[in-house]
């Protein structure tokens, strides 16, 4: 493996620390100023507003766990395809908590430049989350 593929891997592996330890801190350190989640509801721009994301995710589904299932290694980008774990304590998106554990699959293409995290292209199956946990169909997500 490359110096380069090696560092990615490492900022790739940094990435799910943020979340299965709950490191937003550590967020800052790997990923650029100017980073861009692109999500299906559209883009979220900016370290602070994917922190803010994921702390509301965090204390509705306060024992989440991510798992990955697979990584693919490529010179300027990681490819994981994951499931998580949890179950809904509070609130989220407006569905009420249900108390419930649930299962999310997805998969993520991440770019790198400047030895940080520059973007991310989020592919979550939203439906089936919106289904166990018997939201009202549309599920309303913006970002």
């Amino acid at each position: 493996m490359t110096n380069l593929k090696t560092e990615h891997e490492r900022l790739a592996r940094a990435y799910l620390r943020v979340f299965n330890e709950r490191r937003l801190d550590l967020f800052e350190e790997i990923a650029s100023p100017d980073f861009v989640s692109h999500l299906r509801v559209g883009d979220l721009r900016g370290i602070e507003r994917f922190k803010a994301m994921m702390v509301d995710f965090f204390e509705a589904f306060p024992d989440v766990r991510w798992i990955v299932d697979e990584w693919v290694f490529a010179e300027e980008r990681v490819v994981v395809r994951y499931h998580w774990e949890g179950t809904q304590r509070a609130a989220w998106l407006g569905i009420p908590a249900s108390h419930k554990p649930v299962r999310g699959e997805g998969l993520e293409l991440i770019h790198f430049a400047g030895g940080r995290i520059t973007e991310i292209w989020n592919y979550s199956d939203i439906m089936g989350l919106a289904a166990q946990l018997h939201a009202p169909a549309p599920l309303e997500l913006s970002v």
